[in-house]
């Protein structure tokens, strides 16, 4: 029981830090294409 109380909260902080990353890979994107940097627009 214990075991698994660990594992769903490693699951939930593994979800967490996903979301949180992919959340500002958006945001970097974003702010690249907005800026027009050449080495941001090669890659988006």
């Amino acid at each position: 029981m214990l075991a698994n109380k660990r594992f769903k909260r490693d699951s939930q902080r593994l979800a967490f830090l996903l979301c949180v990353g992919f959340c500002g890979y958006g945001v970097m994107r974003k702010l690249g294409n907005g800026v027009g940097c050449p080495l941001t627009g090669r890659y988006a």
